[in-house]
């Protein structure tokens, strides 16, 4: 989610002027680098092929533009039913993953839904004071996840659609009812809101990243939920687990509260499981958790393995990652003695975090695995505050490469900017040929504008090397107005792209009465956040 968004998203946490890790500190200062040379490393995917699509020029149509060769079509839509209950898809989708079915044309996906564009919902602004509470109940839909069941039509040209009477799809939402546990737990909290990126375990379940939670109920501005449900601030931003046999989910208090853009995982059999995250909001960290026993690969022994274990935040000027427990000399020391317990370092991890040493990065987001060599990729989306206005994409290599390790190199692997063609990466994602895609997010408040002049949409890129190892951005798709592209998640045959088109038009009726976009539909209906699918017409995603 874009950090500005909306009028009244305002990220908690100090926002600093001294140097933060952002562009200048990764392309410059050679000493943080540790002097680590790009060439020494092999690059991603494959130079650029004879037959690879052509880059797609960039444009302000209110409209999916995709490059030639590659088809779309909307598969989940904003209020489309999906169970024989009657629930209906949230607002805002985000993180997808695939669960294969029973066979190659038969699947579920878990969706997250991030927040409500209430401004389009109900046509003008509304401010929080004048909501009723029944209003407040049916957002509170809007948010959390579905789990849904597609299947592919031959009477659709073998296209994926949502199975609408399914018994195996569900909701969870912001009215769901959520235990909490690990360190900090106990308690059972009413919903799941701010449901951003996410990730998936080997154990089968699913894992979605509270992101910008203090909107909803805390903030006077935001959504005014707080007016008529009791709730504390320490009851959300977490990650949750959603378990997608039972049913059911639960917040992981283990993993820290911080605005959780995902988590990604990394786990081998008889080694511990790692997970790990960022915190996008400007001058925040890079975390990761480590279990305290190992995969055995047995799912129901497995399924409390991120109860209990390490957390870690990541130090970039020694390379090194720093434990976050009470027995931190810093934390132990911290006159306030607000560390005393684990369940104090979970519940404040910002806190913890900057006393204890992480670098402030310019907001670190999603973070990618590289599933051949283990490398680690992550996103720094930007920082207007200490002049990084479109971010980079950086690479870390863990020390042995043991992602259990305290130590790492890094460098930045593709630097936002008008030369590189790419500004404001958020997700990303391997795909066919090794490649990685990336997603961005550039605010719809300063898209074609000023430093983002170029910038009028945003867009998907597929990363390659040329002949040379050099890296740059493919442009392979572009949204309609005022969306943000998130989600990518490619099928396990790697023949179709699922992604999600967030909050088209969503600056509608911010300064007048008009909407910004009537996609997906068209005509004068209101924009819709919708997943999409992206298939081969005669293009291919590896070459």
């Amino acid at each position: 989610m874009q950090e500005s968004r909306r009028r009244f998203v305002k990220i908690s946490g100090a926002i600093s002027l001294i140097p933060v890790l952002g562009i200048q500190a990764l392309s410059e200062n050679k000493a943080l680098a540790q002097g680590r040379a790009r060439s020494k490393r092999a690059g991603l995917g494959s130079p650029q092929k004879k037959g690879a699509f052509e880059p797609l020029p960039p444009s302000n149509v209110d409209d999916i533009s995709l490059a030639k060769g590659f088809q779309w079509y909307p598969l989940l839509k904003m209020g489309d039913v999906i169970n024989a209950a009657g629930d209906k898809a949230g607002d805002c989708c985000d993180f997808i993953h695939f669960h294969p079915g029973e066979n190659k044309d038969h699947a579920f996906l878990w969706v997250n839904h991030e927040y409500v564009i209430d401004n389009v919902l109900y046509g003008k602004r509304v401010k929080a004071e004048d909501k009723t509470k029944e209003q407040v109940i049916e957002e509170r839909k809007l948010v959390g996840g579905s789990y849904v069941e597609i299947r592919r039509s031959r009477a659709n040209g073998g296209r994926w659609e949502v199975v609408a009477n399914s018994t195996k799809a569900f909701r969870i939402d912001g009215n769901s009812q959520i235990p909490m546990v690990g360190p900090a737990g106990g308690a059972i909290v009413t919903g799941t809101m701010g449901n951003c990126g996410g990730g998936f375990t080997p154990w089968g379940s699913v894992l979605s990243g509270e992101e910008n939670v203090d909107v909803y109920y805390q903030d006077p501005a935001g959504y005014g939920w707080g007016n008529f449900f009791p709730h504390s601030k320490r009851d959300y931003g977490w990650i949750v687990e959603v378990d997608v046999q039972k049913k059911s989910a639960r917040k992981l208090t283990a993993l820290g509260r911080f605005a959780h853009e995902g988590s990604t995982v990394v786990a081998r059999v008889q080694k511990k499981v790692v997970v790990y995250m960022g915190d996008d909001a400007k001058s925040q960290c890079l975390y990761k958790f480590v279990s305290k026993n190992v995969l055995t690969g047995n799912a129901e022994k497995d399924r409390d393995l991120l109860l209990e274990g390490d957390l870690y935040v990541a130090n970039f000027k020694k390379g090194q990652w720093i434990l976050l427990s009470p027995e931190n000399e810093k934390l132990k020391n911290d006159q306030k003695k607000r560390f005393v317990t684990q369940a104090d370092i979970c519940n404040e991890t910002r806190e913890a975090a900057h006393l204890a040493g992480g670098t402030k990065l310019n907001r670190p987001e999603d973070v990618k695995v590289d599933p051949q060599s283990g490398e680690v990729y992550f996103t720094l989306t930007n920082n207007s505050d200490v002049g990084d206005f479109h971010g980079s994409i950086v690479y870390l290599q863990e020390n042995a490469g043991d992602h259990t390790a305290a130590s790492f190199t890094f460098e930045t692997y593709l630097a936002g900017g008008k030369s590189s063609g790419i500004s404001c990466p958020d997700n990303l994602t391997f795909g066919p040929g090794r490649h990685l895609w990336v997603c961005t997010d550039i605010s719809s408040e300063v898209m074609g504008k000023g430093s983002h002049a170029s910038f009028v949409r945003n867009s998907c890129f597929r990363l390659e090397n040329d002949e040379h190892g050099n890296v740059y951005a493919r442009h392979f798709l572009q949204g309609p107005a005022d969306a943000e592209i998130t989600g990518p998640c490619f099928s396990p045959d790697e023949k179709s792209l699922f992604l999600s088109i967030q909050h088209p038009g969503e600056s509608s009726y911010y300064e007048g009465t008009t909407l910004t976009s009537h996609w997906p539909l068209g005509g004068s209906a209101k924009p819709l956040s919708t997943v999409i699918v992206v298939e081969e017409n005669k293009g291919s995603f590896s070459r």
